[in-house]
């Protein structure tokens, strides 16, 4: 029996969690093969002694069945989860070009709606599926991943894929212990569901610097928030995908719900002067309302200021 090849790349805090689980439950099951794609100090413990998920009162150890940074003659994949930040993406989609094949299923878990499209274009041949995680995840340090809270749902589908190919999938994810659904029609509005929370908040207090907190308590951010929000659901409206009616309340009471002192990765990331997903969380809305006709005179101004404009 031919093995089933699982390739997870990022072995970051979604590429940690979810590969953590699936090399649990495969890794050493003889018809299925797990190989985490993971680079420098953090490969290197995870081949010495393990990948270590530091749960909410347990740690699991867990060995895949290979991790390397060398993927060029290790063969097609059947699955390949891409894990990694929207900006490494294409350099990490050309690697990986080897391996994914017309039968290989790939499932994007990034930020945001446009890395699939990017998939999809840049592997026409592959079966790319929607996908979005929500999760609080990151590397402690070298060879360790943190899992806060017990609240991790994987969202995913593509109803134009055969019913075999996702029943697989599935299963997988059913044995591996992964808290998963499987989405049809409205695959794309649960991932747009994700994006019109994380763009908006993550593109405003990346500008702003402010928490949450100092957010909501600030009338006219707040308000600069909503605004972001409607502007969002106005481009995926044109975009032809449905978005509850009451997203934008709900999506403001999520707000309010968090805790005062909580920012977004992206501000964190600008504020370290690191890499940031500029491009995929609010560059990413402005193109596309362009592209649509749609005004967003918020997004706009958002984007132009975090480019480094005037």
């Amino acid at each position: 029996m031919k093995k089933y090849r699982i390739a997870v790349v990022g072995i970051g805090g979604v590429g940690g969690y979810y590969g953590g689980l699936l090399a649990n439950r495969f890794a050493k099951d003889e018809n299925h093969e797990v190989v985490f794609i993971a680079r420098g100090k953090h490969k290197e413990l995870i081949a010495q002694q393990g990948l270590k998920l530091a749960l909410d009162g347990e740690e699991l150890v867990v060995r895949p069945s290979m991790v390397t940074d060398e993927t060029a003659h290790i063969g097609h994949f059947d699955l390949v989860l891409f894990c990694v930040k929207s900006y490494s993406l294409q350099q990490v989609a050309e690697q990986m070009a080897p391996n994914i094949g017309p039968e290989t299923v790939i499932l994007p878990l990034l930020n945001g709606a446009e890395s699939i499209a990017y998939l999809q274009q840049r592997f026409p041949e592959a079966q790319v599926l929607w996908g979005c995680v929500y999760i609080i995840a990151s590397i402690k340090e070298p060879g360790v991943v943190q899992v806060q809270g017990q609240y991790n749902r994987l969202i995913w589908g593509n109803p134009e894929l055969p019913e075999q190919t996702l029943q697989r999938i599935s299963t997988l994810f059913d044995e591996a212990g992964i808290n998963h659904e499987h989405y049809g029609q409205e695959v794309k509005s649960k991932v747009w569901e994700k994006f019109s929370f994380i763009s908006p908040v993550a593109s405003l207090t990346s500008l702003t610097h402010q928490t949450m907190g100092q957010i909501v308590e600030q009338p006219e951010l707040a308000a600069q928030l909503q605004q972001l929000m409607q502007e969002l659901v106005q481009v995926a409206h044109a975009k032809g995908i449905p978005l509850p009616d009451d997203i934008i309340k709900r999506n403001l009471a999520v707000v309010e719900r968090m805790q005062r002192g909580v920012t977004s990765s992206m501000e964190r990331d600008f504020a370290q002067g690191k890499d940031t997903e500029l491009e995929n969380l609010t560059g990413y809305v402005v193109r596309e309302a362009q592209k649509y006709g749609v005004s967003v005179p918020q997004y706009e101004q958002v984007y132009h200021k975090l480019k480094g404009g005037c």
